[in-house]
């Protein structure tokens, strides 16, 4: 470990779920101003398509905005292809349990339904539909892949190789955030060892940048202070094992008319901003720190993760 005080300390701040699934455009618009006065690039991950015929390379209004958006200094990657019920395969245990329900079951119930489809050549296919309707909206491929909730197995990762993507963010440091969704708060679920704070290997061919947490989900005036608690107690752990906090937040949230969720990451940001002296960037300029040697990687070593991630078995 290095001497944290001069270390650089990178915050990137990532958000799902604008696009198909939420098409407001005044949604996106708030979401990126929000981040724009707080100096803070976001990365939104946009879903290509979504119901009532929405197509991201269709839609001139939404499309302006988000070019709009990038101009300001976020960029847009790709949440999946339309979000729809077990994409890439299952949700991760923690997103099963966000409503307390039994996540055997849960899971169970998803292989019935859907598992015939997690095969690596459907995979493919959604992600070259997805990747086409991204690169004729934006005119350029997109660089990282997160699914929608997460959705996975072991098979997807080939795929995402098989289409020239090196890079996905769809694991999570500290599933806690989740817990704290579903009012557990004296739950003892903790990082997960299997998931370092900072980009790594995943598989041979595909770089994992990880979230930490979901901290702005569903909030109320009584969430707003244990949630931030988290927050900066986990902002103060990945700056401490020289980590990048990725910051992961919902548009619907943050865009909502109540100012919960706001406050939440205004504190946060505030903290990361004035106590920690972070460089905030988005996920084009985490790559392109990556990519010139800047910022390490950690090297492709079996890992064995905590928080439920469908193995196959």
């Amino acid at each position: 470990m290095t001497d944290g005080s001069e270390a650089k300390r990178r915050f990137v701040v990532t958000v799902d779920d604008p696009g198909g699934l939420i098409q407001e455009i005044s949604t996106l618009q708030l979401v990126a101003d929000f981040f724009g006065e707080e100096g803070a690039p976001a990365s939104f991950f946009v879903i290509p398509r979504g119901e009532g015929g929405w197509q991201l390379d269709r839609q001139e209004e939404w499309l302006a905005a988000a070019q709009k958006a990038e101009q300001q200094g976020h960029d847009c990657q790709l949440h999946g292809l339309d979000h729809w019920r077990y994409e890439f395969g299952p949700y991760p245990a923690f997103i099963f349990a966000m409503g307390g329900e039994d996540t055997g079951e849960r899971l169970r119930l998803a292989r019935e339904e859907s598992g015939h489809l997690w095969r690596r050549d459907l995979y493919v296919e959604k992600l070259e539909t997805a990747i086409g309707i991204f690169e004729n909206a934006f005119g350029r491929r997109p660089q990282v892949l997160r699914t929608g909730a997460l959705s996975q197995t072991p098979e997807l990762y080939d795929a995402v190789a098989d289409v020239g993507m090196r890079y996905v963010s769809n694991m999570i440091v500290n599933p806690r955030g989740w817990e704290y969704i579903g009012d557990r708060y004296e739950t003892d679920v903790d990082w997960d060892a299997g998931v370092p704070p900072r980009p790594y290997y995943l598989t041979e061919d595909v770089i994992n940048l990880p979230m930490i947490s979901e901290y702005a989900w569903k909030m109320t005036p009584e969430k707003i202070e244990p949630h931030l608690d988290l927050a900066l107690d986990d902002l103060r752990r990945v700056y401490e094992a020289d980590g990048v906090f990725v910051l992961v937040c919902h548009v619907q949230e943050v865009g909502a008319d109540h100012p919960y969720s706001r406050e939440v990451l205004h504190r946060l940001l505030e903290v990361a901003r004035e106590q920690y002296e972070v460089t905030f960037m988005n996920m084009r300029e985490l790559i392109a720190e990556i990519e010139s040697g800047e910022l390490p990687v950690l090297e492709y070593e079996p890992r064995i993760t905590e928080g439920g991630y469908y193995d196959g078995d």
